[in-house]
């Protein structure tokens, strides 16, 4: 097995392991009763939703990508530029690509805020 290959193997066996871990633990805190509910309050409905260990962004009703810090829950950045409500999102690092009403996908800059791309659906 060529090393890169062998390192990529060791990398997702490690991510398995950690993701099946938080699993477990969701799970039994949940089981429990060992929780919190925190409310953020939004002027519109959250349709979709994406989060790692430092961000949770919301795709909402009003056309717009909200990223809030996870720990704090404060808003960082206001994604606006759809035209429809967004239906799905997903992001890597810095980077975020939404799904909306409006047909179109869009790929943003989460630091900046900015629309990075603008894929029109088309008929034809």
């Amino acid at each position: 097995v060529p090393p890169a290959e062998q390192t990529s193997r060791q990398f997702y066996r490690q991510l398995h392991h950690s993701a099946c871990r938080d699993i477990h633990s969701l799970e039994a805190n949940w089981r429990s009763g060992h929780y919190t509910l925190t409310r953020v309050e939004t002027d519109s409905q959250v349709w979709c939703l994406q989060f790692d260990d430092r961000k949770i962004l919301t795709g909402h009703s009003d056309n717009t990508i909200k990223v809030w810090d996870r720990s704090t829950l404060q808003l960082l950045q206001l994604l606006e530029g759809h035209e429809g409500g967004v239906k799905c999102l997903q992001f890597q690092e810095e980077v975020v690509i939404s799904g909306s009403d409006d047909h179109t996908v869009k790929v943003w800059d989460i630091q900046t805020g900015q629309m990075i791309n603008d894929l029109h659906h088309h008929k034809g």
